[in-house]
């Protein structure tokens, strides 16, 4: 009895069609398994996240953080956990597929080549924050000490030694962002005025020289918005001597590409509300709290 030449190719081409069949198929379960642990790594993340912003709040709950720091520091946290969200729910998709055709393997290599690439790139921004929530990001500067008395610009002699006042923060900044070269970063100071609750008396220069400032057309300004103007005024001094200090400076590094002064003056705001014994003229209420932060484009 002779057999056909087709007979006999037959179970070879079923044995060829089924090993390269099964071959996906395994390559698909260690796929998977490897989306799985990504995955877990990206839910880590996103619970760490929810961590540091939880202690972003309570920094600025404590005056440790400026507003506008902690509303970008907010932001960046929001989208790096929608982002995180979005890739696990595509991936849970592939991953609860029971057989993988030949288009959903080609999706599953994607989405493990785009969740390898993504993973690291999260992971450098969950450390590039916690890094930054966890550094000292505020200078007290005493007002007493660079300001004389009914004044709003600082003491030349002051002026000249203001190093020694700037330092810790220049040091703070530098050490940041030389550490994180592949940022492109953006930098952000700011000078928070504040003021004691005694009044500026009536038609003094500095009480002339801060209702201009005002310009309230036909009212008289009561002590809280004298106290403010004078605690803006201050802020402004200490932001424009920073400015000048870091220019001659010149050292915080390649990597930051735009810089941001701002300035607020509080009035006669409390600063910290860990005090709670501030007297009306206390000293600690007149300071000027230099903020910095970082931020990638």
């Amino acid at each position: 009895m002779r057999l056909s030449t087709t007979t006999l190719l037959l179970p070879a081409l079923f044995l060829s069609v089924s090993f390269f069949s099964c071959v996906p198929q395994q390559k698909a379960v260690s796929h998977k398994q490897q989306l799985a642990v990504l995955d877990s790594q990206l839910s880590r993340h996103s619970k760490k996240l929810k961590e540091l912003d939880a202690k972003r709040q309570n920094k600025q709950e404590q005056n440790e953080i400026d507003d506008t720091a902690s509303s970008r520091i907010q932001k960046y946290i929001g989208v790096t956990t929608a982002e995180i969200d979005k890739l696990i729910a595509q991936n849970s998709i592939l991953i609860g597929n029971m057989v993988v055709e030949k288009d959903d393997w080609n999706k599953l290599k994607k989405a493990l080549t785009l969740s390898q690439k993504t993973s690291k790139m999260i992971n450098d921004k969950v450390n590039f924050i916690n890094d930054l929530i966890n550094r000292n990001m505020v200078v007290k500067l005493e007002q007493d000490v660079l300001f004389e008395p009914g004044k709003y610009t600082v003491a030349p002699a002051v002026a000249d030694a203001i190093g020694k006042f700037f330092e810790p923060a220049a040091r703070e900044i530098d050490q940041f962002t030389q550490k994180y070269p592949d940022f492109p970063l953006s930098l952000v100071i700011t000078a928070k005025g504040y003021a004691d609750g005694t009044s500026i008396v009536e038609g003094t220069p500095l009480y002339k020289a801060l209702l201009e400032g005002i310009k309230l057309s036909g009212t008289t300004p009561d002590s809280k918005e004298l106290n403010k103007e004078l605690s803006r005024k201050r802020a402004s001094s200490v932001i424009e001597l920073f400015q000048k200090y870091t220019k001659d400076r010149s050292t915080m590094g390649g990597s930051v590409k735009n810089v941001m002064f701002l300035t607020e003056g509080k009035g006669d705001a409390l600063p910290s509300i860990k005090i709670t014994d501030y007297s009306l003229s206390d000293p600690r209420r007149r300071i000027v709290l230099l903020f910095w932060s970082v931020f990638p484009d």
